[in-house]
């Protein structure tokens, strides 16, 4: 029996929904919050606001060698003087003689520090800078999520989840006093650094406290949580919306106080502790969780020492934990052999192989950008900003539990297809009715493109939650975290150019939900070149993927 087995059959004796479980997982889950509040906070924190050039004090221009005080406002100057919002324009009649960028600033039609886009001039030709901010925090996002988790492998989940909440709670907080957009840019990548590394740690957290019959609770706990979380940030930029954006963001981090607790309220993982041999001290916690659980830790104590190490090995084996690769058999111990699968060039040289990255890849590309995306300008839904948002998120809640109702129902494949088709075209035909000449002769034409843009949003949640469980199964199990690296990449990209569909938005509003439609349609095409995975056993290596797809193809 391997060590996972062993391992669950432990979790088993020991109650594996007990109210240890239950409340480490509630602790665990509130990263995933902490992630939604910080996601979509630029939304309201760095929303748009109007504004016109502020009126000039004192300046001079000369027109055929006469010179004009533009700035006195005299009833006697022959040229009509306008303040734009990002120019100062002087109109001979209806010929633009003059004009010139905003040189005294801006005027806003709102308090300064309601936005940091007001307070720091985020306008004009800067006016992207507020979406560049949300780029840096997702490339902070991966930067951390590809290089900062693997030190949990070395020096354990505990301590590296419980260092990484306390820097995102610092960093989360600093960012509500930043003094200037620099300042505010540093820590917002360490908040995408280390919030991302948190919530992969909480997952992995959550996962290896459960049997693996029950692993698939944590990923549907979190579909819901992801949805309550957005409503949160709605809610609390709703009510300190008469306050500073720094109030606001300040409340945001204040969900995060909980994590200087942490040491004393989280474990490490006993499947861990088992990988690195140290084993008294899965001994001792195995008696902590029994105590909590009120059940008798014997049989679980019992499971371990007959199937791992004898009662005389438990004490004698903790010195060289360091050497040990975690989540490997101590006596399978291989994670280094040259077996071929290993190598890189593998993902060239195997035709299927190569097809599923580049496919899998592109859809998870797709799939943030248009999610990520949609996301972000949902406010656009209605006149209200908060509304329009409550709105879009809403609509994310009857996308998960269709997603979990459908997912084992019909197939992965099918499900990924069927709701990327949906989306694709409630997308185009809702924004096709809201630029049409004849949109005003169209009756409840507002509420027609309102509930198919919703139906929509709510096709794109499914069927971007539907690609994340099926795009994990694609990869043999001997590449899998490789797979999985190269289309979290993809998704990364994606989630970085999302944010600018904001600023798009502005301008050409029509064009990022064209765009978000066609590319969603496309995506069909790609799943239509990958397997069905529900109901099938996974591929353990590439050979095995092989000859399974060989025989699907027959």
């Amino acid at each position: 029996m391997d060590q996972g087995a062993i391992i669950d059959r432990v979790f088993i004796a020991l109650k594996w929904n007990g109210f240890y479980q239950t409340s480490r997982t509630a602790v665990l889950l509130l990263s995933l919050a902490n992630l939604g509040l910080t996601a979509v906070s630029v939304v309201f924190i760095g929303k748009a606001v109007d504004h016109k050039c502020r009126q000039l004090q004192s300046f001079n221009i000369t027109i055929q060698d006469v010179s004009y005080d533009i700035a006195s406002n005299s009833s006697s100057l022959p040229f009509e003087i306008s303040y734009t919002q990002c120019s100062v324009d002087v109109r001979n009649g209806s010929d633009l003689i003059f004009t010139s960028i905003c040189r005294d600033g801006y005027e806003y039609n709102v308090s300064m520090t309601s936005s940091f886009v007001a307070e720091w001039d985020l306008v004009c030709n800067e006016e992207s800078f507020s979406d560049f901010s949300q780029t840096v925090l997702v490339l902070g996002e991966m930067f951390g999520s590809l290089f900062l988790t693997r030190f949990a492998d070395r020096y354990g989940r505990k301590v590296s989840f419980i260092a990484t909440s306390l820097v995102f709670l610092a960093a989360n907080m600093t960012c509500a006093v930043s003094p200037n957009f620099i300042f505010y840019l540093v820590f917002r990548f360490i908040t995408g650094l280390s919030v991302a590394t948190c919530y992969q740690l909480s997952y992995i957290l959550m996962i290896e406290m459960m049997p693996t019959a029950h692993r698939a609770l944590p990923e549907k706990l979190c579909s819901f949580l992801w949805s309550i979380s957005l409503l949160c940030v709605c809610l609390v930029a709703y009510l300190t919306k008469e306050l500073s954006w720094h109030y606001t963001q300040l409340c945001l981090s204040l969900f995060a106080i909980y994590v200087i607790f942490l040491w004393w309220i989280t474990d490490e993982s006993i499947r861990w502790l088992c990988a690195v041999k140290r084993y008294k001290e899965v001994e001792d916690l195995v008696k902590k969780i029994a105590r909590i659980n009120q059940v008798d830790p014997q049989e679980a104590l019992d499971i371990l020492k007959t199937n791992l190490l004898s009662p005389s090995q438990i004490y004698s084996v903790e010195s060289d934990y360091k050497n040990q690769d975690v989540l490997i058999n101590p006596a399978m111990n291989d994670a280094h052999s040259s077996h071929p699968d290993k190598k890189l060039s593998v993902f060239i040289k195997n035709t299927n192989l190569l097809k599923l990255t580049v496919f899998s890849s592109y859809t998870w590309f797709v799939d943030s950008l248009v999610y990520d995306g949609l996301l972000l300008i949902s406010p656009n839904l209605n006149d209200d900003f908060y509304l329009g948002f409550l709105l879009g998120v809403v609509t994310e809640l009857p996308a998960t539990l269709s997603f979990c109702l459908l997912i084992n129902r019909i197939g992965r494949k099918k499900c990924t297809v069927l709701f990327h088709i949906l989306a694709g075209i409630f997308i185009l035909v809702s924004t096709l009715i809201l630029n049409t000449p004849l949109y005003d002769m169209i009756p409840g034409q507002y509420w027609i493109c309102l509930v198919l843009a919703l139906l929509g949003r709510l096709s794109v949640t499914a069927g971007f939650s539907t690609t994340l469980t099926y795009v994990s199964e694609l990869f043999p199990t001997s590449v899998r975290n490789t797979g999985m690296g190269f289309a979290s990449v993809a998704l990364y990209l994606g989630s970085t150019i999302a944010p600018y569909s904001r600023t798009i938005t502005r301008h050409v509003p029509w064009a990022p939900n064209v765009v978000f439609g066609i590319m969603y349609l496309t995506v069909t095409l790609a799943i239509l070149f990958l397997p069905e995975t529900c109901g099938h056993e996974l591929a353990q290596t590439v050979n095995d993927m092989d000859q399974e797809m060989q025989k699907r193809n027959q």
